[in-house]
């Protein structure tokens, strides 16, 4: 599993990987604690995976705006 958040925040997002295929994840970005993407490569296809939190509750209005 990869994770991008803060420890002691209660929002975060993840994604879950099967075993066999965790070799073939070339690449992981954490763009901030509601957004992640991974790469993998399984033979000759590419695929991207990208995981969104937009947490809603206790935010200011501007901040769910921007996001």
């Amino acid at each position: 599993m990869w994770y991008s958040g803060f420890k002691r925040a209660t929002n975060g997002v993840g994604v879950l990987i099967k075993k066999e295929l965790m070799e073939q994840v070339v690449e992981v970005r954490h763009r901030c604690d509601c957004i992640i993407s991974i790469k993998l490569v399984a033979g000759s296809e590419i695929f991207n995976v990208v995981s969104v939190y937009a947490s809603q509750i206790g935010l200011e209005e501007e901040i769910k705006r921007l996001f």
